[in-house]
């Protein structure tokens, strides 16, 4: 009696929920419906193709993100990456700290054309007594109470000080620009390292992807290779080989997952975070032809780039250090202002002193050992070898812009050809897939074929990254962000 209630809710419970399950397959069609065009469709639901196009983006970036959220991770693009290794990465955060701290060169620059003032105050007192027996034998005590406190003003001020105030100033305002340049290389040396480093993960992702699907590929072989085998149309020769290259690539996989870690570890190595931390990549990038004038380029790199302003600032530096040593054959002429204050005694008798004074000091060194010119000559030697060194850079720079800007078009043209020889190796690939299965083929000629395209397929995968680092190598040389510019 006790287990027929039990019974009947059960039977209940089973009943609503087959039919609350059942409702939504009547509107399934319709959902789907709707679905359908975005699967269908010839642009995929993210706005960009996943290396131009080799796999939907839908593929590649679905699976990182469910990657990415099962590890308790997201999904960031390039630009989340590099924004993360601005604010996080120590390097970077070096080159603001030197720049932040180049202000107080600055204040002190201007603090040079104000007075030096100082003020000092000062009390003692001293309590003394003496005993002592007077002739008459009577104990006596003598003593008293001594006070004294003394307080001056003191202010001084260089006139002229053989131009030193002026350089040191102009000197100042350049140092911060250098640091400013210094920042920019900086920044743009940390967008340079995120980006190649987000380009080998999504490398090593795709390598991963290819590599799964020609294990598929080799499983479906070997399942080929056993049922033509249980005919005896092939020998145990066929099933033996098409498990050795199914293990063989099993270990493949071991090794593209092992470099996959390894780049997403160095990825967030740059961002400054946690090393462990896993999260998926959207592959937002596609390969295009850039036409750019290069000679306006080449003469926008060898004026702008922040390492070619850096040494210009400080040539602009050492020019006005070798003013100020030439200089110092002036004068130095200053002036004084004073006011003292002091009073002292005993306490009933206070002796009170005051004083003014106006003072007018001129330093002349006029003969110093050659000290001066030792100096001097040292300045500009310095001064010489900055500007060797700007036209050695200048000439690097113009170097690595042109070659670059040569490098990316060929890899263009090359990543062309390599399409079309992945699609040409994809097709023999089939053929001689279609060849083995009806026995006009042996194994031998299927691996050829399947090495083949693999090799075919590496190589246009990386023939694209290839092509995006030397577009980031080339706004590096310039001294700008052109592959953002250029939306790649």
């Amino acid at each position: 009696m006790n287990r027929t209630p039990g019974a009947f809710r059960i039977c209940i419970i089973s009943f609503f929920l087959a039919t609350v399950l059942a409702t939504p397959s009547l509107s399934g069609g319709e959902s789907e419906r709707t679905a359908s065009p975005l699967i269908d469709s010839s642009v995929p639901f993210y706005h960009t193709y996943n290396l131009t196009s080799l796999f939907p983006v839908g593929m590649s970036t679905a699976s990182a993100q469910e990657g990415g959220e099962a590890a308790g991770g997201s999904v960031m693009t390039l630009d989340d990456c590099i924004d993360a290794a601005l604010a996080r990465n120590p390097n970077y955060n070096k080159s603001r700290e030197n720049l932040r701290a180049v202000r107080g060169d600055i204040l002190q620059a201007w603090g040079n054309y104000l007075p030096n003032l100082s003020a000092r105050y000062g009390i003692s007192q001293n309590n003394s007594t003496t005993s002592f027996l007077d002739p008459s034998g009577v104990l006596r005590t003598m003593g008293g109470i001594s006070k004294s406190s003394y307080g001056s003003l003191y202010m001084s001020f260089t006139l002229f000080n053989a131009a030193s105030k002026y350089f040191e100033m102009k000197n100042a305002r350049f140092l911060h620009k250098e640091r400013r340049s210094r920042l920019n290389t900086a920044e743009l040396l940390i967008v340079d390292q995120v980006r190649r480093a987000y380009f080998a993960t999504l490398r090593q992702q795709q390598l991963l992807l290819a590599a799964g699907n020609r294990a598929e590929s080799l499983r479906d072989q070997l399942r080929l290779a056993e049922a033509k085998f249980s005919v005896g149309s092939v020998t145990k020769l066929d099933v033996l080989q098409a498990q050795v290259d199914l293990k063989d690539q099993e270990l493949v996989i071991l090794e593209r997952e092992n470099a996959l870690k390894n780049a997403k570890m160095e990825l967030n190595r740059l961002m400054g975070g946690d090393l462990d931390r896993d999260f998926g990549l959207v592959d937002e990038f596609a390969i295009q032809r850039v036409e750019l004038d290069l000679e306006k380029l080449v003469e926008e790199a060898m004026e702008n780039h922040p390492d070619v302003r850096s040494l210009h600032y400080q040539i602009k530096q050492q020019e006005n250090t070798l003013w100020m040593n030439r200089l110092a054959y002036l004068p130095t002429i200053s002036t004084s202002l004073s006011f003292s204050r002091r009073e002292d005694g005993l306490q009933l008798i206070p002796n009170l002193n005051k004083s003014r004074g106006l003072g007018f000091n001129m330093s002349w060194n006029i003969w110093d050992s050659f000290v001066r010119f030792r100096r001097n000559r040292y300045t500009e030697v310095q001064l010489n070898n900055l500007k060797y060194d700007l036209v050695s850079t200048r000439l690097d720079t113009e170097r690595q812009v042109r070659e670059y800007y040569l490098d990316m078009l060929h890899l263009h043209e090359r990543n062309l050809a390599l399409r079309e020889s992945k699609g040409l190796r994809e097709q023999s690939l089939e053929l001689e897939q279609e060849r083995y299965r009806l026995g006009a083929a042996s194994i031998l000629e299927l691996r050829q074929a399947q090495v083949d395209f693999a090799q075919a397929e590496i190589n246009y995968i990386n023939s694209i990254y290839d092509f995006h680092t030397t577009l980031s190598s080339l706004s590096r040389s310039i001294g700008r962000d052109l592959a953002r510019e250029l939306g790649m």
